[in-house]
């Protein structure tokens, strides 16, 4: 099979996938509200009032008053009312929508300043205010292309390397600074599957994710054990391959980085920051949209939305198209309807896509591009050296 066909085969598996995702999401999902009676029939209209009794137009334009007493509830003895796109959105808190905004905003500015201290660990030295720019214009392709969640990261990887002759540890830090960003959101997510009640949805997830957690911790001690790397690593074999100086080089940048202990744990704790304003934004606007969210399920749906973020994160549909709402469908199920639960997840992406437009502007005036006398100043610097030359793999 051609590398063409490769990718259309693979292109055309993201969209399946997409799309039968998307269908599983809009099932239930309505224009209208419905109320459930407790003899078994089903108003379907606009809520017109929500206290006691329950008002709704139907179809017919005739208004219908219930008794709450007259309604069925739910498992949690909650009324079944569920609310449909149309009174979701007009429901919603206008003002909480634009707080959520405003929280999110400042994520982009941490990512900067994630990216420099990331980029200085390999002697390449970008101004934040680069950095900002990267970061906004990876963000805005992110989130504004059909292109995938990773195009953003392979424009930064691109245009930082005009910015320095190191273009192999430009590369590659690109890529750690987003293994960073979804290890830490993996950590967050088995931490709060292990802390949460036994009866809870994410205890299903717990012996996943905490086996997930030791494969990772495993791994990482035996490619960063100078021991187990001249046992395990075939060193006649790699030799023989194209391009083996890049292999070096790629693998003498990730072991510089995690030899650089302070940077590591400062861009860990960055990442905890933003993840937290991100994810609190999204908490925001399942509160605005009326959904059942308070501080006494804060973690869970901190949890659901950091489980949302790993999935938009890995490969498939662009931006976890589908397979996001998906999730946020099984997850959110108990706090609120079909059509808050959508109205959520577009909410959301709407509020992360706002925050990104000032990305933009930064690719339509190409200002991302360096200036001569930033570029003279890199090629000046000297190479990055390895943290310990006798475990490169040539050494192994």
């Amino acid at each position: 099979m051609t590398p063409r066909a490769k990718k259309r085969l693979f292109n055309a598996l993201r969209i399946a996938i997409c799309a039968v995702a998307l269908w599983f999401v809009i099932r239930g999902v309505t224009f209208r509200d419905h109320v459930i009676l407790e003899e078994g029939s089903e108003l379907v209209g606009v809520l017109i009032n929500e206290g006691d009794p329950v008002v709704i137009r139907l179809s017919d334009d005739q208004q219908r008053a219930v008794p709450r007493a007259d309604i069925a509830v739910d498992e949690r003895g909650e009324p079944r009312i569920s609310y449909g796109l149309k009174t979701a959105l007009a429901n919603s808190t206008k003002t909480l929508l634009l707080l959520a905004v405003l929280l999110h905003f400042p994520v982009t500015f941490f990512q900067a300043i994630r990216l420099r201290w990331l980029l200085r660990a390999q002697d390449i030295h970008i101004g934040y205010w680069e950095c900002l720019k990267f970061s906004f214009a990876g963000n805005f392709l992110n989130f504004a292309t059909p292109l995938g969640s990773h195009a953003g990261d392979v424009f930064k990887a691109y245009f930082v390397t005009t910015h320095t002759e190191h273009k192999t540890e430009a590369v590659t830090t690109i890529a750690l600074d987003r293994a960073i960003g979804l290890g830490t959101l993996v950590v967050c997510v088995a931490l709060i599957t292990t802390i949460s009640p036994s009866d809870s949805r994410l205890a299903v997830f717990r012996p996943y994710m905490l086996s997930l957690l030791g494969i990772g911790a495993v791994c990482m001690y035996v490619y960063l054990s100078p021991t187990l790397r001249r046992y395990l690593i075939p060193k006649r074999w790699l030799s023989w391959l194209p391009m083996f100086d890049h292999i070096q080089r790629i693998d003498r940048a990730a072991r510089s980085l995690a030899s650089a202990g302070r940077i590591v744990a400062a861009s860990v704790l960055i990442t905890l920051l933003l993840q937290v304003m991100a994810i609190g934004a999204y908490f925001t606007v399942a509160v605005a949209l009326a959904l059942d969210a308070h501080a006494g399920n804060v973690l869970e749906y901190y949890a659901y939305f950091y489980t949302g973020a790993v999935i938009q994160a890995l490969p498939g549909p662009p931006q976890g198209l589908g397979t996001v709402e998906l999730a946020y469908r099984f997850f959110l199920a108990p706090f609120g309807s079909p059509s808050q639960i959508v109205c959520v997840a577009v909410l959301a992406r709407i509020v992360v896509l706002v925050c990104a437009l000032p990305g933009l502007l930064v690719t339509m005036t190409g200002s991302y591009r360096p200036r001569s006398a930033a570029l003279q100043h890199t090629h000046d610097s000297p190479q990055p050296a390895s943290p310990d030359p006798k475990c490169d793999l040539a050494a192994t």
